[in-house]
This record gives C-alpha cells, structure tokens and sequence, in this order.
C-alpha cells in the first residue's frame, strides 16, 4: 500500500512552512517544519523538491498529473526503506 501520494507532493509545494519537510511519522505523511521532524523520518524537504525540479528546468506549477504520480510512486519507495 502506497504511503506517498500525490496530494502528498502538492502539499508539500504549496506548503507555506518554512523549511517544510514530508515526514513518515507512524506509518503517515506529515508536512512538517523540518526542524519539527524529530518524531518522524524525513522522505524530502520541499527546498530538495523545487531544486530538483529547477535542475530539471521545470518549475512546480509546470507539474502534470502525471509527473505528481511518477514522484510520489519514487517517493513511496524511499518512504518504505528501512529506518525511513
């Protein structure tokens, strides 16, 4: 069962947190200030996201469904790693 969804991704981007983070907190994604995340393990920070998105010269509002899918199916699969 997938813990990463795609409304996870869209929350994290539209996120006004600062430093906002999606953590796995007892099997669930929060969108948290990293600097809360000490209870749960962190899968990505949106500053990582939206760096990973400019180098692929995309910005998040340029993200289709399809491109959501594909990183929170990626995403999910770090967030079921061991210690994550």
């Amino acid at each position: 069962m997938a813990m990463v969804e795609p409304h996870d991704i869209r929350s994290l981007l539209a996120s006004e947190i600062p430093d906002a983070a999606m953590v796995v907190d007892d099997g669930r994604v929060r969108i948290v200030s990293e600097e809360h995340a000490d209870h749960g393990a962190v899968v990505v920070t949106k500053q990582t996201l939206v760096d990973k998105l400019d180098a692929g010269g995309m910005s998040p509002d340029e993200l289709t469904d399809d491109h959501v899918k594909h990183m929170a199916k990626a995403l999910d699969q770090i967030a079921h790693k061991p210690g994550v």
